[in-house]
């Protein structure tokens, strides 16, 4: 059997409950796997780390295990989502992201955070399965809209699960905090489970079914429209990793070492804030069929002129607000990005597309953090003028090459 290219006849009817349900889950998800990224390395500390760059050792091979686990597993969860249902792999996302918590919850040495972060990289992925989910569960004239909820959804768990984690942690311990983040993915579950519509099944001997379970691997079939929308996909999460570890060392070099961590925190909350209202208020709004383009474009655009701006700040309130500029510019281009994925996929393989676009999100994880480092060891302020650089000709190739597909109704 394999899942209908068309939605089902209540598509239209179920817009409203299902998007939602599965901006929950998110949300919920989201916000439950960061309540403990704050005590990480202090946690690691009580588990046996000799000293706390033992510990960031501990912590680097965990991440490092963590974007491994979803550059591999990543198109094979999408391709099993084609095949069984995109709604039984979000539901198993969840579940697994409860369970790698647990495991976490009841380490007794340093390696098995390793094993933990490890298992959620190559079991978990909730975000490419929920936005696969939605791409499927709504009309594609709604589907830019729907993905900007879903992604304002994790924007809004990412940006409150460490504060939250951080005060259950000082409550009840770190592996009181980790239990009890590890329930939150198990409930987001069972919300979907009870309001997302199960995903619309032909029976086996259709002619879509055959072309589906037996046609030709789905990178033969992909246009070049695909791996230009995932390619930006790609660099919008590593641009986003390189700018958010580079930032405390900038404002380092503007403040100095003793006012450096409240001008951080400041900054990485007005950001947080701004790429919720940048997915949520822009995204639901104004980011449709038909805009996708100039979205990316105005995005690029603003985005280079912003990264200059940084390279150019010399005092802490004009870094952070053009810090948090930057943030809700590239936040406003992740929906546009999703959805020409997905325009660019056929319905019935949707799975297998944004599994291969969460291989090139776990790809910017590690390339991201690498290019940081390289920009710390020479010049961050040059590092971010190369940035503009970089987003320029992004959008010159945009301009260029990028086409954007009709969707039906």
């Amino acid at each position: 059997m394999t899942l209908s290219p068309t939605p089902p006849p209540n598509a239209r009817e179920g817009l409203g409950h299902a998007t939602w349900a599965i901006a929950a889950g998110t949300c919920i998800a989201s916000f439950a796997v960061l309540f403990w990224i704050p005590f990480v390395p202090l946690y690691i500390r009580e588990l046996g780390a000799t000293s706390n760059a033992d510990a960031l050792v501990w912590v680097a091979l965990a991440n490092a295990g963590l974007g491994m686990g979803r550059l591999i597993s990543g198109p094979l969860w999408g391709i099993l989502a084609d095949r069984f249902g995109r709604k039984l792999m979000f539901v198993r996302a969840l579940c697994f992201a409860s369970l790698t918590m647990f495991i976490g919850g009841f380490a007794q040495a340093p390696w098995h955070i390793v094993v933990s972060f490890t298992a959620q990289g190559l079991f978990s992925g909730f975000v490419p399965a929920a936005i696969a989910l939605t791409s499927v569960s709504v009309p594609d004239t709604r589907m830019s809209r729907s993905l900007s909820a879903v992604t304002g959804a994790q924007h809004v768990g990412n940006m409150v699960g460490p504060s939250v984690g951080a005060l259950l942690a000082v409550s009840f311990g770190y592996r009181g905090a980790i239990f009890a983040g590890a329930m939150l993915p198990i409930i987001a579950a069972v919300v979907v489970l009870i309001l997302v519509p199960t995903d619309h099944i032909d029976r086996p001997g259709t002619t879509r079914a055959r072309s589906a379970a037996g046609g030709p691997p789905l990178w033969r079939t992909l246009k070049p429209q695909f791996y230009l929308a995932v390619f930006v996909f790609f660099l919008l999460f590593a641009l986003d990793q390189l700018v958010r570890l580079s930032a405390p060392g900038a404002l380092q070099e503007i403040l100095g070492r003793d006012e450096v961590a409240g001008a951080t925190g400041l900054a990485f909350t007005s950001a947080g804030i701004a790429a919720v209202a940048g997915v949520v208020l822009v995204g639901q709004r104004y980011v449709a069929p038909g805009r996708l383009r100039l979205t990316l474009l105005l995005g690029t655009a603003s985005s280079a002129a912003l990264y200059f701006a940084l390279a150019l700040a010399h005092s802490s309130p004009v870094f952070i607000v053009t810090f948090a500029g930057l943030a809700f510019a590239q936040a406003t281009m992740v929906p546009a990005a999703n959805a020409l994925i997905a325009a660019n996929v056929p319905r019935e393989r949707r799975g297998t597309g944004f599994g291969i676009a969460s291989s090139a999100q776990a790809l910017s994880f590690l390339i991201g953090p690498t290019a940081a480092a390289a920009f710390a060891a020479t010049s961050l302020r040059l590092g971010f003028v190369a940035l503009a650089g970089v987003l320029l000709a992004l959008c010159a190739l945009l301009f260029a090459t990028l086409r954007e597909p009709r969707q039906t109704a």
